[in-house]
């Protein structure tokens, strides 16, 4: 039985040194188990080596159950050890794979913006708690001129990188707590908080500077447009003030002045409502 002890033994350090070469935590753990292992076996061997030499007795059964039970114990909490880290290993996969898609489902693959979706999500909770605590956001509403004869004269890899190029100006030029997001093909919704209507509007007439200086491929780039709303407690929803971003952003467009930026009015409703 003191022999079965061994092997039972040996059978938990296979296992404990299958974990130290699988995974890359508690390594050190691992090694003193080992060890620990490793005294036992010589222990083992030294008891049946004096039980044949000097004292019969050690070897009778009450001592070699003991033996075998301490060994079946050991070799019992290495597997046990074994299953468990297995599983977390799997679950550890498991929330990787879940922050993968989480990453990819709020964040656009071509210009590492915020998605739709998730901007949508976002917007809802920042005007719950505008509700409740006042305040206001203000929105900005870009769409890239001139965009669609890009694809249509210099191919989609173009396009593509010129969407890159102007995601990264955007990037550079907005705030650290300003969040950008990619609405459509060449659209895209910027949300500023804390900032005063004037300076949002300062630094989208310096975007729609910036954006006409750009070029890609020696392809120039025509610049921008952009449409500025405010949300706030009294904004109906979070749809009505998009489109009223929008319908300044299509007011910039038509006005073409010295800065394509246009902050909405109600003026600029009724001109739409009649144009429809």
């Amino acid at each position: 039985m003191i022999i079965l002890g061994i092997g039972f033994l040996g059978s938990g350090a296979f296992l404990i040194f299958r974990l130290l070469r699988q995974t890359l935590y508690y390594r050190v753990q691992w090694i003193s188990y080992l060890l620990l292992i490793a005294f036992f076996i010589l222990s083992y061997a030294g008891c049946i080596v004096y039980g044949i030499y000097y004292d019969p007795h050690c070897l009778n059964y009450w001592y070699a159950t003991l033996f075998l039970l301490g060994g079946v114990y050991v070799y019992l909490s290495c597997n046990l050890m074994t299953n468990t880290m297995n599983k977390m290993e799997l679950m550890d996969d498991i929330t990787l794979r879940y922050e993968l898609l989480k990453q990819r489902s709020t964040l656009d693959s071509l210009t590492e913006c915020l998605t739709r979706d998730y901007l949508l999500e976002v917007l809802n909770h920042r005007f719950q708690k505008i509700k409740l605590d006042e305040g206001m956001l203000v929105i900005l509403f870009i769409d890239m001129d001139g965009f669609k004869a890009i694809n249509d004269n210099h191919g989609h890899d173009i396009g593509d990188k010129a969407l890159q190029q102007f995601t990264q100006l955007l990037k550079r030029r907005l705030r650290k707590e300003d969040l950008v997001c990619r609405y459509g093909g060449d659209e895209f919704i910027v949300l500023m908080e804390h900032i005063a209507i004037e300076d949002a509007q300062k630094i989208a007439s310096d975007i729609v500077r910036r954006a006409r200086q750009l070029s890609q491929d020696n392809v120039q780039l025509t610049g921008c447009s952009i449409g500025i709303a405010v949300l706030n407690k009294h904004s109906s929803s979070i749809n009505e003030v998009i489109k009223k971003a929008d319908i300044a952003c299509y007011a910039a467009k038509q006005k073409k002045s010295k800065n394509s930026v246009c902050l909405y009015s109600h003026a600029l409703s009724a001109a739409n409502h009649s144009k429809n």
